[in-house]
């Protein structure tokens, strides 16, 4: 939509239809004491020429993944996406999309969120998968609420070793409900199938595992996910990386009866944060219990092929009572992003980025592990991420690299894992952007900062 301003008559006529002299007096409601008299302190007005040098100069003391070589992971991961996406999601039809709420009129975005299903379920190596969810953090959250809905039990069975923002959500959402969290305590960085049996029982809905885990480390989904089933129709939940699905067993190749995590790895860039967008897939027996939309396909009365709203569990269609989630919408765009990012590439493309992942993290540990003072925290297999103890102050050595233009990995003190951390682990992600020269410049960066 074009902005036109209005001019002085145009504004004035609004005044006389509304009954005012000027549009101070719509403010007249607030408290004098309250209100700023005196005027924003603002720099003088500026031409459009003025105004773009002004704001480049600005934007030149931002620093970040777009200028340094980025090690920074967590969650959030700096990966390459071709440009074709940008161009195709720049195109009208789709940067407006949003959740159609005329559904069967928006064939197009319910094709995409149709594929974006079909690709997140192979993904996944599940029966069925949602249109998206909000982020990866109320994705798992979701899925805990579809084990407790469908087993109609109290208590959920949660590895300490998933993201502890992860956990903060689920707390936060499972707070006004009768359900107890029980915290599964790790060994080396992994959460052993012997804890899941000691805390199993019959009031246990869902035990909830994320693989790699906040270290890095690779969890034996296999091993805690037979010990859920020893208990008839308790949920297996996987919090999973879909890039490390690439290479690794999927979550149902593992047993698990529910499978979530972040879909940002997926062609969306870190956009400071956000908007990203949460992956749901589950064994069929969950369809009717899933939160959120799940789009199918049919025919129409002349044969051809139409997709359509299957389902919509949502209280904006149901009776709050019978919803199954209060989730009101999908992050669209980010599916379709993430849909035209796993068309793009396919699955050998995304196998090809997994295994640079893999080879270029481990090449970088086996680097650091020569160090004086460094060292793995943990010797258990790992995807592309690792921890790292360091021998002195780790603000200090995050602070050394960034002074020097290199972002180094995230101090795992500062990210709520106060009750995990020993205050010294750095948490380095390496992705397939990341070249030789930049990780062996990181390594010398650490040696240099630890003296």
């Amino acid at each position: 939509m074009d902005y036109t301003q209005l001019n002085t008559s145009q504004r004035q006529e609004m005044y006389d239809a509304i009954g005012i002299q000027s549009i101070d007096e719509l403010f007249d409601v607030i408290p004098p004491d309250i209100r700023c008299e005196n005027g924003l302190d603002l720099m003088p007005a500026l031409s459009e020429l003025e105004l773009q040098r002004a704001m480049a100069e600005m934007a030149s003391h931002n620093d970040g993944p777009h200028n340094m070589p980025c090690f920074m992971g967590c969650g959030a991961y700096d990966h390459f996406y071709p440009t074709l996406i940008d161009q195709l999601i720049s195109r009208g039809e789709f940067l407006t999309s949003y959740t159609p709420y005329q559904a069967e009129a928006s064939q197009g975005s319910l094709q995409i969120f149709f594929e974006f299903q079909s690709q997140i379920a192979r993904l996944a190596g599940l029966d069925i998968a949602n249109a998206s969810l909000y982020d990866g953090s109320t994705a798992v959250a979701e899925a805990a609420l579809l084990a407790i809905n469908t087993t109609r039990r109290n208590e959920m069975l949660v590895a300490s070793t998933m993201h502890p923002e992860y956990i903060a959500v689920l707390r936060t959402v499972l707070s006004d409900l009768d359900i107890t969290i029980t915290m599964l305590d790790a060994t080396n960085g992994r959460i052993s199938p012997e804890t899941v049996q000691e805390n199993m029982s019959d009031a246990v809905a869902g035990v909830i595992v994320q693989s790699p885990n906040i270290w890095g480390q690779i969890e034996d989904w296999d091993g805690c996910f037979a010990e859920a089933h020893t208990v008839p129709k308790t949920a297996a939940i996987a919090v999973f990386n879909p890039i490390a699905c690439g290479i690794l067993k999927t979550p149902g190749e593992c047993g698990a009866d529910i499978a979530t995590g972040e879909g940002q790895p997926l062609g969306n860039a870190l956009n400071l944060g956000g908007p990203y967008l949460g992956l749901l897939a589950a064994k069929e027996s969950y369809t009717r219990k899933m939160p959120g939309r799940l789009v199918g396909m049919t025919t129409d009365e002349d044969g051809r092929r139409v997709f359509c709203l299957t389902l919509q569990t949502r209280e904006q269609h149901i009776r709050g009572a019978k919803a199954t989630s209060n989730v009101c919408t999908n992050q669209g765009l980010m599916a379709m992003r993430a849909s035209m990012f796993m068309t793009t590439l396919g699955s050998d493309g995304i196998a090809e980025m997994a295994w640079q992942c893999w080879h270029k993290s481990h090449y970088l540990a086996n680097e650091i592990s020569k160090l004086d003072g460094w060292n793995l925290q943990y010797d258990g297999p790992f995807f592309h991420e690792i921890t790292v103890v360091c021998p002195c102050d780790v603000t200090k050595v995050v602070n050394y690299c960034k002074s020097k233009g290199v972002l180094p990995g995230v101090a795992a003190a500062g990210r709520r894992m106060q009750g995990l951390s020993n205050g010294d682990e750095l948490i380095i992600a390496v992705t397939e952007k990341r070249t030789k020269q930049e990780m062996d410049a990181l390594v010398e960066l650490l040696k240099e900062a630890s003296k």
